[in-house]
């Protein structure tokens, strides 16, 4: 475990059914501590829906980014722990004025 990584004291309500919940996961104690850290489980729920257009939702566990120096390193934990899952965008039309920047290869 590495502390500070991740934020300490977000209560979650999911439990694990050994996978078959949505937003599962599992937590565990650590020698000294009286708190549940969770360990595993899914990295992200997402729920779509097919049909004339795609439409979908989706929450990631910590955040988008993995770098914690990155505001967005752990952007979705409090959506994670209640369920409030974000809109997915597929489209340049869905996109805009949600982009914070683009890469192109080779510029």
């Amino acid at each position: 475990m590495v502390q500070g990584r991740w934020p300490v004291g977000i209560p979650f309500g999911f439990t694990s059914g050994r996978w078959g919940s949505l937003a599962a996961f599992e937590a565990q104690s650590y020698k000294g501590s009286r708190k549940l850290y969770g360990t595993s489980g899914n990295s992200f729920v997402a729920a779509v829906e097919f049909g004339d257009s795609v439409r979908a939702k989706a929450v990631t566990v910590g955040g988008a980014s993995g770098h914690p120096s990155s505001p967005h390193f752990n952007d979705q934990s409090a959506r994670y722990s209640t369920g409030d899952l974000r809109d997915v965008y597929f489209t340049r039309a869905q996109l805009a004025g949600h982009i914070e920047r683009t890469y192109h290869p080779g510029d």
